[in-house]
């Protein structure tokens, strides 16, 4: 599976889970967000081909021995229900299975989140030379956290060093996306405590039954998005919220067992709160509503 701006919230699925996951989410808000001015600041950091060569062959070494959901997805909901009555190693299996994979996060960067430096004449399409410079950097950022478990701490520095060298004034660490309604329950989420937790926990628990309702909101908000040309400022939603989901302690254990598809439909809903149907709304933002009911 690739990922996509369409599909940010199966991306975040992925990176709730990562123990780099939260690291990558903060590039890739980088790289949604980059001027012209800050490409051509990456592209200068750039370590040059004989490195990034290496680098790639590394990668994709420890990338063959990480394990992929690709072929277990149309099991995934029965998979779901099983861990729920006690299956744990079917829930294991969705803490460290990923959608998508390394391959898929550089393509992801390249084509999706710098789209807009692609040169085309026809059918065919190159990227600009110094926009391709400028990704590779994002890219060997953001893999060497997509891959932290699996690559030595030397290397990983190592890739990272290019984009930390290019010292860019924002590092996609905030939690922030510019839309108050989005910040606020970002902002909540990233300062939860145990009693909060243990509540979206509860809550995910209880309405578990309604599950089959959560895609066609989802589709409905999504669709919403795309033609409000918001899709990029959901994606950017959505790695805040990974970001959110890692700093108010909630674990891939929790992002496996439905919590962050709760949360991931709270952050969609409230990208097009002003455009989503009400009872599209009611479902995605339900959870919300019942572990936070004085904040609505």
């Amino acid at each position: 599976m690739g990922y996509s701006v369409v599909g940010a919230p199966a991306l975040g699925f992925d990176l709730a889970r990562l123990p780099g996951g939260s690291q990558v989410a903060e590039v890739l808000r980088v790289a949604i967000a980059a001027s012209p001015a800050e490409v051509e600041r990456l592209a200068d950091c750039h370590p040059g081909a004989g490195a990034r060569e290496q680098w790639r062959q590394a990668c994709a070494d420890a990338a063959a021995s990480t394990s992929s959901m690709r072929d277990a997805l149309p099991l995934a909901g029965a998979a779901i229900d099983e861990a729920a009555a006690g299956e744990t190693a079917l829930l294991r299996r969705l803490e460290t299975s990923l959608l998508g994979d390394a391959d898929a996060l550089d393509r992801f960067v390249r084509h999706d989140l710098l789209d807009w430096t692609w040169l085309a004449s026809g059918p065919v399409a190159v990227q600009d030379p110094g926009a391709a410079l400028a990704a590779d950097v994002l890219v060997d950022a953001a893999t060497s956290a997509y891959l932290r478990e699996e690559l030595p701490g030397e290397l990983r520095r190592a890739m990272a060093a290019p984009y930390v060298r290019a010292a860019l004034p924002d590092d996609g660490s905030t939690v922030t996306v510019g839309l108050p309604e989005v910040d606020a329950r970002l902002a909540s989420v990233a300062g939860s405590d145990h009693q909060t937790r243990s509540a979206w926990r509860r809550v995910v628990d209880e309405l578990r039954v309604h599950t089959a309702q959560w895609a066609p909101a989802m589709h409905q908000a999504t669709w919403a998005l795309s033609l409000a040309e918001r899709l990029r400022t959901a994606c950017d939603a959505q790695l805040a919220g990974v970001i959110a989901f890692d700093r108010g302690g909630f674990t891939a254990h929790d992002a496996a067992y439905g919590v962050w598809n709760a949360w991931a439909g709270v952050v969609q809903a409230s990208a097009v709160s002003d455009l989503l149907p009400a009872a599209d709304a009611a479902v995605l933002l339900r959870p919300w509503r019942a572990v936070h009911p004085h904040l609505d």
